[in-house]
């Protein structure tokens, strides 16, 4: 039975360390920015442990890897301990810092602005539940046009697209939309369902007018390609012309592909197209293919080929490379075989150092793109390729050395070399044991020493050590406002810029305080992070004021029980299905549960539900600040991971199940708390046979309702 928790469920969420205290956004950026692979590596030595990775524990004597990590969830866990979570929960157990500092150390390091607010008003630019609802308005009726044509536009558009070789069951796949030719559909489709006049701008699918005043739709008689985050909702699209309708523009018609523009959704830097339909077959293969175009994507499904992703209008970056590393091991970089290709290719280099990725580079003949070649040869032809594609550093190899005398010309050997030394430099940290070997490849390569290389590699980085403080100086002047040093004064005790708010210490007691006005301050910050499901519950201890008129609190040890039975499975079925999540959101009552632990879980389902996001389990570690509960939800995904292909029943079906049985549960308690009323009542018989017949009519009346 419930253990009857004196706290509404709404006002508990507030008061312990959950999203409420932090930007959402923030840590989700945070999260796809930072690989737990590198952080976790960065103090601990991480090996291979059949389709996962381990580490030796460091917090028990581990004498072997005991510490299980999963690339692909992001989450760690060390069964010896019972500890375990994200990548934020690893960084405060082995600093022993809070969270806010965890996320701000994960922020500098991976380059992002930290910045803590107020939540942003619903239905605003800044509102990315309402920018999430805009796009996906726009293209479902994008896609509408082109999957039921009603006018000669949108015909010409479906008879383009079947000349290029889509077929229809990949045209619906990818949500293939057309834009008609006109400039307020966009615009017009938003404002008639509500939308505030900014959003159609913020989410990327309209233009300013010059005049301030309006927008205007950005996408214009093309094609339409919505771009998918890893929820698969659509973030943003890009549009491609279709040469009947551009004709009517002439030079007006715009470039070729038009790739919607940045926003607080979208960030191409960080986005691969296809990536949710591709994630599943990169994952089983350990190999991503990345391609430059939409079509690409589309032609190499097609022919049976899956792992495949394309960038969006930007070179191959860094954090492509890190989001790619979490799903495979080797990423192969398909390009065209024209010089642009090949310009490309030879960027890539970089990429290859500093990400210590295996990543290949296939350069296809004849000056062909992924589609063309497909058309022409196939897939096995392109398999083969793929399969004998050369890693980036032989692939620059054979670009430096074509053509030259290795043995006489001197010249352009030194000039090679210091084109590969200097892209070496650029690597900020650089495993030894890679270094040696990628020198030690040099070396056979120009017929010179490793030592002398490894000489001008050091020569090298001081030149880029000294390239790079002088940029920051270029960047970051010095001040004449910036105080110096000396007593602070009374006004203002912190050094450095008055108005930044990330420079300010950030307080979570007050914040909470600002969430419940009632509540009391602990005395010091310590007792929050030592305990943060008794965050905001100050001067609760038995006795006090605020524990006046409720009951004992449960201890410590109670709160942090870990679910079993009915709770824990509900919970695992919820994570197995965003659909049954949903459900249980709307049909569960906490008071249902045995422990404040499942009340707590489903406070954070309920959190994402009303902030409008997505209910993936990713989301709901990403919500969490709480070591414990982060611990909880990776063990259930363990759980869940373990049990699959092995259970024949649905997650739907089971949810349902469950429901049935916490109502069982409920009859049950309701059945005993009449006959204690009738046992303690004091009532004559009379009475007492009156209310035993009305429970008795309940329950038939319950089991003929069951039947």
């Amino acid at each position: 039975m419930p253990r009857g928790f004196p706290w509404n469920l709404h006002g508990l969420s507030k008061r312990v360390a959950l999203s409420v205290m932090l930007d959402f956004d923030l840590k989700e950026r945070v999260r796809t920015a930072v690989d737990l692979v590198d952080v976790i590596g960065a103090s601990l030595t991480v090996v291979p442990k059949g389709r996962l990775l381990a580490a030796r524990c460091p917090w028990h004597d581990d004498r072997s890897p005991s510490l299980t990590i999963n690339r692909e969830r992001q989450t760690w866990k060390c069964w010896v301990c019972d500890i375990g979570g994200d990548v934020f929960s690893f960084v405060m157990r082995r600093d022993g810092v809070d969270f806010p500092t965890a996320l701000r150390m994960l922020a500098e390091q991976a380059g992002i602005e930290y910045k803590v607010g107020p939540k942003a008003e619903a239905g605003s630019k800044d509102d990315k539940a309402t920018l999430l609802a805009a796009v996906k308005l726009v293209c479902d009726a994008y896609f509408e046009q082109l999957d039921a044509p009603r006018t000669d536009d949108a015909r010409i558009a479906r008879d383009y697209l079947a000349e290029r070789g889509i077929d229809d069951e990949h045209r619906q796949l990818f949500r293939i939309g057309f834009a008609p030719d006109q400039w307020d559909f966009a615009t017009g489709l938003l404002q008639r369902n509500r939308f505030q006049p900014d959003i159609a701008v913020a989410c990327g699918v309209a233009l300013q007018r010059q005049s301030g005043k309006g927008s205007y739709d950005l996408f214009r008689g093309r094609l339409m390609f919505p771009i998918h985050d890893m929820q698969n909702r659509p973030i943003s699209m890009g549009g491609r012309l279709i040469p009947a309708i551009a004709e009517r523009h002439g030079d007006h018609a715009g470039g070729k592909y038009i790739n919607g523009p940045e926003t607080k959704l979208f960030r191409k830097s960080q986005q691969l197209y296809g990536l949710q339909l591709a994630r599943e077959a990169i994952r089983k293969g350990g190999q991503a293919l990345v391609m430059e175009g939409y079509t690409d994507v589309i032609a190499a499904r097609q022919s049976g080929i899956d792992p495949v992703v394309a960038v969006l209008g930007t070179a191959l970056g860094e954090a492509h490379v890190k989001l790619l590393k979490r799903l495979a091991s080797r990423v192969v970089l398909v390009l065209d075989g024209d010089q642009a290709g090949q310009r490309r290719a030879d960027e890539v280099l970089e990429l290859f150092v500093k990400a210590e990725a295996d990543l290949r580079i296939l350069t296809l003949p004849d000056g062909m793109d992924p589609a063309d070649y497909l058309q022409e040869h196939g897939a096995e032809a392109m398999q083969r390729l793929v399969d004998h594609a050369p890693d980036a550093l032989e692939h620059k190899l054979s670009s430096l050395t074509a053509g030259i005398d290795v043995t006489h010309d001197t010249h352009a050997v030194m000039r090679a070399i210091d084109t590969m030394t200097e892209i070496l430099a650029k690597a900020p940290r650089m495993d030894p044991l890679k270094q040696d070997q990628i020198l030690l490849r040099l070396s056979r390569t120009f017929g010179i020493g490793t030592d002398r290389l490894e000489q001008r590699l050091v020569e090298k980085r001081s030149d880029e050590s000294a390239r790079r403080q002088k940029a920051a100086r270029f960047r970051n002047p010095p001040s004449r406002n910036t105080p110096g040093p000396g007593p602070a004064s009374a006004n203002n005790s912190k050094v450095g810029p008055p108005n930044r708010r990330d420079a300010e210490p950030i307080d979570p007691n007050r914040l909470l305080a600002e969430c419940d006005p009632d509540a009391e301050l602990p005395g010091s910050f310590d007792s929050f992070a030592a305990d943060p499901f008794a965050s905001g519950q100050a001067g609760s201890e038995p006795g006090s004021r605020r524990d006046a008129g409720r009951g004992n609190v449960a201890s410590r040890k109670d709160r942090e029980e870990p679910l079993s039975g009915i709770d824990r499975e509900l919970f695992e079925t919820m994570i197995e299905s965003t659909e049954v999540a949903a459900r249980a959101v709307e049909a569960i009552d906490p008071e249902w549960f045995d422990s404040l632990t499942a009340k707590m879980l489903l406070s954070g389902y309920q959190d994402l539900d009303l902030a409008g996001h997505d209910l993936g389990v990713e989301n709901l570690l990403l919500l969490l600040e709480n070591d414990f509960l982060k611990n909880e939800v990776v063990t259930l995904q363990f759980r869940v991971a373990q049990r699959e292909g092995k259970v024949t029943v649905s997650p739907e079906d089971r949810f349902q199940a469950i429901l049935e049985q916490y109502h069982r549960r409920q009859n049950i308690a309701e059945k005993q708390r009449q006959i204690a009323i009738i046992e303690s009542a004091g009532l004559d018989e009379s009475e007492e046979l009156a209310l035993l017949k009305q429970l008795f009519d309940g329950e038939r009346h319950r089991q003929q309702f069951n039947r």
